[in-house]
């Protein structure tokens, strides 16, 4: 399969992972990184549901090893892009003075749009995860 075939699906998918993460942080509505963390269970969701959408036999190729890499390093990029940090603990935190337009708010902002347009993914997080030294990279 084409390489940049296999980007794109797994990015697509991987966004809407994050779709689905921000469904179940809905419930309480979050208002920030340290909220949505709070529960303790933002990673390990993000992981399962990333993990299980990037299956052997789907359209992309990713071995565990690889999908374990991709899905951890997906995270951790999107929450820091997004004003967030991810503590070595597991901990999600807001980050102090994060760039304007590049918030949880904004975060927010790419959830709901993503599920109205799954496809329209910004050129900036689509380069974060499929470019070079992006995290497919990383994961392959």
């Amino acid at each position: 399969m084409e390489r940049r075939t296999r980007s794109r699906i797994v990015l697509v998918v991987i966004l809407l992972v994050v779709a689905l993460v921000g469904s179940a942080c809905g419930s309480n509505d979050p208002e920030s990184w340290d909220e949505a963390g709070d529960d303790g269970n933002l990673f390990e969701n993000f992981q399962k549901a990333c993990n299980e959408a990037n299956v052997e036999g789907g359209d992309i190729e990713l071995t565990d090893a690889e999908r374990a890499v991709y899905c951890e390093c997906a995270f951790a990029e999107l929450v820091e892009y997004y004003g967030g940090e991810v503590m070595e603990n597991g901990q999600i935190a807001d980050v102090v003075g994060a760039i304007e337009g590049r918030n949880f708010d904004a975060f927010k902002d790419l959830e709901s749009n993503l599920r109205s347009d799954p496809e329209d993914i910004p050129s900036d997080i689509q380069a974060m995860l499929t470019g070079k030294g992006g995290c497919l990279e990383q994961a392959s």
